[in-house]
Order: C-alpha cells, then structure tokens, then sequence
C-alpha cells in the first residue's frame, strides 16, 4: 500500500463528461498486505476545503483487495470531468453512479454551451474521495467544483454504505435528525463568529436534512457540511459545523456508530487482521524507447492519449507492442494515484509520460499557486511510481494562457497541444475515431486519443495500420518535437 507522501498536495475537485466506465481494479493484480495503520493525507495534502472542520481524506489504497472499478465521463465543449468508484453491489453502485450522472445531467441542462465562442465555457469537475472504511461500513465523498460562465462554487456529497450486505445509508440513518438540527441552531450564534454571514433559517426545522456533508473528526465529533452559498455568502466557502463527540455520542444511531468508528480508525474492509509495514513501492526503471528516428526524412507523427492511465491502458499496450509504436501518454495524477501498477506498465514499455495535471481542472480558472499544485503533484506522483521524470504538459482542454506557459516553464514542461482531434471522447465510435485520425493526420501531426474509452482504444490497431501504409512513422512527442523547450507551447511538430 503506498503511503500518504505519495498523494500529492491538491486544490479542490476533479471531474469528466463522457460516461467511460473504467472496468478494472483499482489495485495491482499482486496485492500488497493491508497496513495496520491506514494512509491519510495530511491537513495540507487534503483535497477538501471548507469554512470550518474538514474530514481527512484517506488513501484509496486502503480498498485495493474490494472488487472496486473506476468509472468516469468527460467533455470538451461544456467541459464536464467526473469520475467515482463502484463497488459490484447493485444498490451500492446505483446510488453512486446516480448521483453522478444526475449532478452532470443537471450541469448540463442548466449550463449550456454559450453560442458566444468568445464566452467562457461552463466547467464541472466531481472527484470522489474515501472518508472512512471497515467491514460494515464505507464511507466516500464527491467533491465538486462547477463554474457556471460567471459563479464558481464548490459542493460535496457524502455517501455512505455497507459492503457486506449492499446497503446504503441517508444521513437520516445515521443520527437522530431532530436531535442534531437542534444543536445545530444552537451552534449558529458562535460559528456567525467565523461565517459572519451563516443562517439556517431557510433550511426549515431540519437544517440537517439538508446538509450536504456527514462525516467525522478523527476525535469523533460530527461534522455537518454544507455547500457553497447554501447557507452563508458564497465569499464564505462551504460551510461546516462541528458537534462534538461527547455530545453527539446519544444521537448516533447504530449505523451511525459504525460510520464512526470507521472513520476514527479506518481499516481495510476485507480484514481486520494486522500486517507487517508495507513493502516499498518499487521503482521501475524504464526500458529505452525505440531508436530514434531521422524526422527530418521520414514522415513522422505522435500518437497521443489522454486522461489515463486507467481500465484499457493496458490492452492498449498490447495494441502498441503489435504495432511496434511509441507512444505519449497524458497523465492525471488520480489516475496514477489509482492505477499505479499500470502507470508503471507503460514506463516499462518505454513509452513517454507527460502531465495533464492532477485533477482535469481548466487551469485558465486558477491561480499560479493552484496551477503549480496541478502540475507539481502530479509530477511527483508520476516520478514515484515510475521512475519517470516528465518534460511534457497537456492542460485539460487545451486551455492555455501566459500564466499556465509561466507556471509550466517553472516546473521545466513543455506545453503539448494537437492539431489531430479525432473526437473520440464525443463520438464515442471505433469507425468514426479510426476515420477522423486516418483523414486528418499529416506530416508532423500530433494526434489526440484518450485510454481511458473503450471505443478509442479498440480504433488503435487500425490507426496504426492505416497510417502506416501510408507511409507515416510513429514517434514520442519529444522525438516529434526535436528538443521541446519549457514554456513554449507546440501543436504539431516536423
């Protein structure tokens, strides 16, 4: 199990629009022994943020022996990234998925594309994180980010459930409702000292009911959260309060004991039992790439791939093997936090790894601190895990400006477009990606896949064939590029 150092410090969310179930295991097919003490991330590595308590994020690792896949949808024109695990538990998985796809249906119709191209473009990004874990209880929050043409807000959603036996929990099930909305109006006047601005009075007699986040202190105390601008100004953030344990302790239900004790001290839900430490994550050591080639001569091109690693990367290796064809990948950094063995399959093959941040956030919409912790997060999570030190940035969506090129420089990328969209994320078609990728490449291009769809990698074997007939050979972006420079934007190369 890797340790909590390895997760990389993270501004809030992450999310996609292009519903690709992901069909793998999280973890590698040799599974290390659990950690008799879990991984959590720090208070500075922790990917929420709130006005007030936040609950600690544990490592995802900690679920590597459950049957867990990752599912996720992406888009461009609204640009929507969303991902969230399911567990092979029908009501489980239901209740996740719907509350994902339901978040995105409702982004959408609410928030179309603007017929203004120069306007900016609606964004939601919904992440998920493990807050808690043991035998009889599971808990995981979505965590959101949505960008409305004018207003950014956050939001959050805890789930929680029982592996054992495919039940979900309300938040009602956990606690004695009226009980908590009552300490809650009774916490109103001394948390006004912090959110100046806080007032539960639209939320009615049960203010709980509406709360957006349940969860836990470390201590115990519970933690009752709200989303942005629901209950205070939204210069407030999201919002919590804090019910401390003692007091607490007579309205937990039984469920609601058990959500605690498996988030006070989270344990691997397929055993109790203690372990030795974890065996160090190894470092591969990757195989040289193909020879080079003489671009200059030959009619190069660089075939791209997105968004992974995650369930197909795999197979798409094999794909690659057969064609004798290098490859770049782009890589999120919580897609290597969740497949970290595949991640360190395609350093091994001798592909080139590059950087699409860590959380698929339009890095146009964020500051230099937060661009710099997109990026050096996921450098260092791919260094880790690899051995791999990447040269290479593709923002998400290809959304650049000066200070994204400035904090990219920085960190010594090169920033990496494409000027061969085969719109397999939109078409979601095998023929249609094999076409538009056959119709459109030149000299020099640099084409643009994603792994993590089904329908994109099976479309490789026939790129590769019908691009070689035509005489075009395969090469890494850097080969493509010569000597890439920090900072410099490219859209195609030779």
């Amino acid at each position: 199990m890797r340790r909590a150092w390895l997760r990389a410090a993270i501004v809030p969310v992450a999310l996609l629009l292009s519903a690709c179930a992901t069909q793998s295991p999280m973890s590698s097919s040799t599974p290390e022994p659990p950690s008799p003490t879990p991984s959590v991330t720090t208070a500075a590595e922790t990917a929420l943020t709130g006005n007030g308590d936040v609950p600690q994020v544990l490592d995802p690792d900690l679920l590597e022996h459950l049957p867990v896949t990752v599912h996720s949808q992406s888009g461009y024109q609204q640009r929507i990234f969303a991902t969230w695990p399911e567990f092979g538990k029908p009501k489980i998985d239901a209740a996740i998925r719907g509350y994902y796809l339901s978040t995105i249906k409702q982004f959408e119709q609410d928030y179309p594309q603007p017929t203004d191209p120069e306007a900016p473009s609606p964004e939601l990004n919904l992440d998920w994180h493990l807050l808690a874990a043991s035998p009889s209880m599971i808990g995981i929050v979505a965590d959101g980010y949505q960008f409305a043409g004018a207003d950014a807000s956050d939001l959050w959603h805890s789930m929680w459930f029982d592996p054992s036996t495919d039940t979900v929990y309300q938040p009602a099930d956990l606690v004695n409702s009226y009980a908590v909305s009552t300490a809650l109006v009774g916490l109103e006047p001394s948390r006004r000292t912090m959110v100046t601005t806080l007032d539960l009075s639209p939320l009615g007699s049960n203010p709980y009911g509406a709360a957006t986040l349940v969860a836990f202190t470390g201590n115990g105390d519970l933690i009752v959260g709200f989303d942005e601008c629901q209950v205070a100004a939204c210069v407030e953030d999201r919002v919590t309060m804090t019910i401390p344990a003692t007091t607490v302790a007579p309205m937990l239900t039984a469920a609601g004991k058990r959500a605690q004790a498996a988030e006070m001290d989270p344990v691997d839900p397929t055993t109790t039992a203690s372990a030795s430490s974890p065996s160090p994550v190894p470092v591969v050591t990757p195989q040289p790439t193909a020879k080079k080639v003489n671009c200059k001569k030959l009619k190069c091109v660089a075939i791209t791939f997105d968004d992974g690693p995650g369930a197909y990367t795999k197979q798409l290796l094999g794909y690659l093997k057969a064609g004798n064809v290098p490859a770049t990948f782009f890589m999120l950094g919580q897609q290597v936090d969740t497949y970290p063995s595949t991640a360190r399959a395609v350093a091994k093959a001798g592909h080139e790894i590059g950087v699409h941040t860590w959380s698929h956030r339009d890095l146009t919409r964020l500051s230099p601190i937060q661009i710099d912790k997109e990026i050096t997060s996921t450098v260092d999570i791919i260094r880790n895990e690899t051995g791999v030190t990447p040269t290479l940035l593709r923002p998400p969506y290809g959304a650049v400006n000066s200070t994204v090129r400035k904090e990219a420089r920085k960190a010594g990328l090169a920033v990496v477009l494409w000027n061969v969209d085969t719109l397999d994320w939109k078409t979601r078609s095998t023929p249609k990606t094999v076409k538009a990728a056959l119709r459109d490449t030149r000299r020099g291009s640099i084409i643009l896949l994603h792994d993590i769809h089904k329908t994109s990698v099976a479309a490789v074997p026939d790129i590769i064939a019908g691009l070689q007939a035509k005489g075009y050979t395969f090469v890494t972006v850097t080969d493509l590029l010569g000597n890439p420079q920090p900072g410099v934007m490219y859209r195609y190369g030779r």
